[in-house]
């Protein structure tokens, strides 16, 4: 199927009647394969594309260089007639240079060329063929910046004014001169203009959109090689979503260092890319985190089956694909583990969303509709952990910021309940407590609990620990010290990341690496933990908002029945029925008992 490129994305508005776009993402300066399979400026295809398909020449302004252009298209006659019309126009005076006329230059630029538009006179480019333009503003929110009602200096009020009136101005349209305001922080411009120019929004070249651009990197740079296993699918997912610049520097370094490119290096600057595109609202996930983890435990199985078929869902683009799942339970029981397990298994771009939120007024609400954007771009998984704390759950809560909040559960719950993202995107969020989010948000997420471990699977946690902190220990689940050191974490309140830290302690006091004698050693001196309670009363919570009876620990997906022989621990057992089914009466007696007592 034969796709626009993206000059001609950005030249489409202008074959529907558009006089002016504004556009954003992309940068035009980033590289492009053109039709001789040779890297290119995309500016540059869209000078070949815009003079050659609709005879415009392209004409650039910024507040740095003034106007700019690039005539080697033309030949003698065109080039000519091209620089006298400019002269005529005042439009050749550089950036800096003394004009006589008091007007902006932004403005003058404007009106020359409205002038140009509604001249009675014709002005050629060659016999026969009328003289017309595309003026590419660079930078337009310096231009014409988004302030506060009555803050605009009279320069930019001129420039918004004048740049509204080219863009509906039937002259301009009758001679079919084309305008483009680029900006380079999408949402920063004056409102006004967004209510009366489309914009185009040009994404960062995908995977597929790789392939070609590597193929072409091979010929400019064909002593660059790649790392034994990397091949040209690999690399194009690696680096997919991500301007192309990017991926042309690391050839550019292995074939001047002869170095091999891998995996790391090219992940490594996908997450710089991304935090730079996203302004650090979106973060890719580090797949070294769980490298060496092997999850174990039956009370996170049914979450990490639940993840699994999510991650497969969107590699196969599957629109039945769950996409808002959250996990929730006690503090410390493996929940922001488990989703980063499951990213780095999936195979397909995952990200840690980033608070959005920022102190000046307008900044919050264009970041939190950049990070969705952006996201819904990469697709695959996004990670919200503590997402009660990074994101707004509750909009019945008086939060004193201008209504940002507000805004932002509107945006996300707009988001979440889009089926257009089904089998793109999918959200996974972490909760201590589920209870303090409305109801209006919890309908719009899957929860599934992820309980405190229970006693039998302590040894293998115990070991699965130690393994992360030292590959090289092999120690039996079944061996007895190990099982000893498990009981007393057990029986101490300990949850797995204080049994991590409590290993860690234990290699810096006692000489040599993690060992059966610094677990043992880590055992003996574990604090009873004072807060079970909590613990306690978040398991609860996340049972109490659980809707399917499936996503239950103890659940027999064959028999369709509660497991009898599962080993129901003393507070579980405290509220469920003779028949192993929760019984919310007893259920909501117990949070109601906990909560004086509760800290999570």
């Amino acid at each position: 199927m034969n796709t626009m490129s993206d000059s001609q994305n950005i030249m489409q508005p202008y074959k529907d009647g558009r006089t002016a776009i504004i556009l954003r993402g992309r940068d035009l300066f980033d590289l492009e394969v053109n039709e001789k399979n040779q890297l290119t400026p995309l500016i540059e295809m869209l000078r070949e594309e815009a003079f050659k398909s609709h005879q415009l020449v392209l004409i650039e302004y910024s507040k740095s260089t003034g106007i700019t252009y690039d005539l080697r298209l033309l030949n003698n006659e065109e080039k000519s007639n091209v620089t006298k019309c400019l002269n005529d126009l005042g439009l050749c005076t550089k950036s800096g240079h003394h004009s006589d006329n008091d007007d902006p230059e932004f403005t003058r630029i404007i009106r020359g060329l409205m002038k140009l538009s509604q001249s009675d006179s014709k002005v050629f480019l060659r016999d026969g063929v009328p003289l017309k333009f595309l003026v590419l503003f660079h930078y337009t929110e310096h231009l014409t910046p988004a302030l506060q009602t009555g803050s605009h200096s009279e320069e930019q009020l001129l420039c918004i004014e004048t740049a509204l009136r080219l863009s509906k101005s039937l002259a301009v349209r009758k001679y079919r001169n084309y305008i483009i305001f680029s900006e380079a922080r999408p949402g920063t411009l004056e409102a006004l203009l967004y209510q009366n120019v489309p914009v185009v929004n040009l994404c960062q070249p995908g995977a597929s959109q790789k392939l070609p651009f590597i193929a072409a990197l091979k010929n400019r740079y064909p002593n660059a090689t790649l790392e034994e296993g990397l091949d040209d699918s690999i690399l194009s997912v690696l680096s997919g979503s991500t301007p192309n610049r990017s991926l042309e520097s690391i050839y550019v370094k292995s074939e001047n260092t002869g170095e091999k490119i891998n995996a790391n290096e090219v992940f490594s600057r996908k997450q710089e890319d991304i935090i730079s595109i996203s302004e650090h609202t979106l973060e890719p996930i580090q797949l070294d985190r769980v490298k060496n983890l092997n999850l174990v435990g039956i009370t996170i199985q049914k979450a990490l089956k639940i993840l699994f078929k999510i991650s497969d869902g969107l590699k196969r683009n599957d629109p039945n694909t769950l996409r808002n799942i959250l996990l929730a339970g006690a503090p410390a029981t493996g929940k922001t583990m488990l989703a980063n397990y499951a990213a780095a298994k999936a195979g397909v771009p995952s990200f840690n969303f980033v608070t959005p939120k920022s102190q000046y007024v307008g900044e919050s609400e264009r970041r939190i509709k950049l990070c969705l954007d952006i996201f819904k771009q990469n697709g695959g998984i996004g990670l919200a952990d503590e997402i009660e704390c990074l994101m707004p759950m509750n909009k019945d809560n008086f939060n004193g910021d201008s209504g940002v909040t507000s805004f932002y559960t509107a945006q996300l719950q707009n988001f979440l309940s889009d089926p257009s993202i089904s089998g793109k995107c999918a959200i996974v969020g972490t909760t201590n407590r589920p209870s303090d989010i409305s109801s209006a948000m919890l309908t719009r997420w899957l929860i599934v609990p992820v309980l405190m471990p229970v006693s039998i699977d302590f040894p293998a946690i115990l070991e699965s620990i130690a393994h992360s902190l030292n590959s090289e220990v092999d120690i039996d689940v079944k061996n007895q010290r190990l099982i000893g050191a498990a009981k007393r974490f057990y029986e101490g309140g300990s949850t797995p990341r204080e049994i991590r830290e409590a290993l860690i302690s234990s290699c810096a006091l006692m000489d040599g690496p993690l060992s059966i004698n610094h677990i043992e050693d880590a055992s003996y001196k574990v604090i009873p933990n004072v807060n079970r309670l909590s613990y306690y009363y978040a398991d609860y919570c996340a049972l109490l908002h659980t809707r399917n009876l499936a996503f239950l620990p103890w659940y027999d997906d064959v028999k369709k029945q509660s497991d009898p022989n599962y080993p129901f621990p003393d507070y579980i057992k405290e509220i469920l029925d003779d028949d192993l089914n929760i019984d919310f009466i007893k259920l909501n007696n117990k949070i109601r008992e906990l909560q004086p007592f509760a800290n999570v």
